[in-house]
């Protein structure tokens, strides 16, 4: 295994440990799971955790961060990205 691999299974570790201790009502808990799924390539899973978290908070600059990062993460056929 790679260190930069070690690194990313060690981070999602930490992730998962916090996860576990945040309601799942809760804007922390989604954005939590959500760069869990990010981190996987889950894009579908994580867009809809960061929205959730926005619906929570509407003005959470973290939420919205990351959902702009997750949707721009989704793979494209042939590498050009819609600008629909």
């Amino acid at each position: 295994m790679s260190f930069s691999a070690l690194i990313k299974c060690w981070g999602l570790g930490l992730s998962l440990r916090r996860l576990k201790h945040a309601s799942p009502h809760t804007v922390r808990f989604h954005l939590i799971r959500g760069r869990v799924f990010l981190s996987l390539g889950q894009y579908d899973q994580a867009i809809e955790d960061f929205r959730i978290a926005l619906r929570m908070d509407w003005r959470h600059e973290q939420a919205a961060f990351w959902l702009n990062k997750a949707t721009r993460a989704i793979p494209h056929p042939g590498g050009a990205r819609s600008l629909t």
